[in-house]
């Protein structure tokens, strides 16, 4: 049922976790690309990651159109505070971030003091066992069975830092819980911050994307440094790559996990220019999608 403490217009709103899987739990392909093996018989949760400009959330919508075709529901989160594309780029409209929907930053700051909430407390704000269909319909933007959900945006100046979404996103994950062979994306922020508000342990499996750039390399190296603090394991996927640069970041990337390589699309790259849907075939995630698929055997 729903708590007293949220709007009176959102009375929709409000398993068993799943075991992290070491690096050492990992099983090479037939390909020699490392694999996720691991118990995931309810739920997939994997969070995308990477430098601002690699592609995250183009992937994140390439993967959530492939892994659909493949039969998958789609829980795609939004856990940006700034970039609003990744809805147009499956050919929907954003839906109401779910900080605005509890009052903004001051609502949820209230909300959370009257219940006495702690940062790592227990989520009052939400029912144990909240199920997708329990959050507010106009939060959720839905194409047939891809259901995408913002968790919140930076909309005025001076209203503060993203701290609060960092919570949000924490308390609702406590909370959700998924059917059987979902797949949750969580396509972050850029950079590493997810991994100081503690989002990355909500999920099983880290994705960061490299793109063709210093900066990519350097900073997979240290999300690899990280998400091991976090004992979860990560794997790269190469994006915008040639086959020249791909020889190159396989160098640079030695010893790290490469799931998949996805070249430079300039049909994607015209697609995003004018705001328009990524519905195109692009065959070389489907290696990605396999990876994912493999981690349920």
């Amino acid at each position: 049922m729903i708590t007293r403490h949220l709007h009176v217009d959102r009375n929709k709103l409000g398993g068993e976790a799943a075991n992290l899987i070491s690096p050492s739990e990992m099983q090479r392909s037939q390909t020699g690309s490392k694999i996720l093996k691991g118990d995931f018989h309810k739920t997939m949760k994997i969070l995308i990651c990477g430098k601002g400009g690699s592609g995250k959330s183009t992937v994140a919508a390439l993967l959530a159109s492939a892994m659909h075709k493949r039969g998958k529901r789609i829980f795609l989160v939004d856990a940006d505070e700034s970039n609003i594309g990744l809805y147009r780029m499956l050919g929907l409209d954003m839906p109401v971030p779910l900080m605005d929907s509890l009052g903004g930053k001051k609502g949820f700051r209230d909300k959370t003091k009257t219940t006495g909430i702690t940062l790592d407390g227990p989520s009052q704000l939400f029912p144990i066992d909240l199920k997708l269909d329990g959050l507010p319909d106009d939060c959720i933007a839905s194409l047939d069975r891809i259901q995408v959900m913002s968790i919140g945006k930076i909309h005025h100046f001076g209203e503060g830092c993203a701290c609060p979404m960092g919570k949000l996103f924490r308390m609702l994950f406590s909370s959700l819980r998924f059917e059987k062979q979902d797949l949750v994306i969580v396509d972050t922020a850029a950079g590493v911050e997810h991994f100081g508000r503690s989002l990355d342990g909500q999920c099983e499996h880290v994705l960061c994307i490299v793109d063709p750039s210093y900066e990519s390399i350097m900073m997979a190296k240290r999300v690899e440094t990280l998400a091991r603090e976090a004992k979860l394991p990560v794997s790269v996927i190469l994006n915008k790559i040639t086959p020249e640069v791909d020889e190159a970041l396989t160098i640079a990337l030695e010893g790290v996990t490469i799931i998949g390589r996805l070249p430079d699309n300039r049909s994607i790259f015209l697609n995003n220019l004018k705001g328009k849907s990524l519905d195109l075939e692009m065959p070389e995630i489907e290696s990605v999608c396999d990876a994912i698929e493999h981690a349920w055997i």
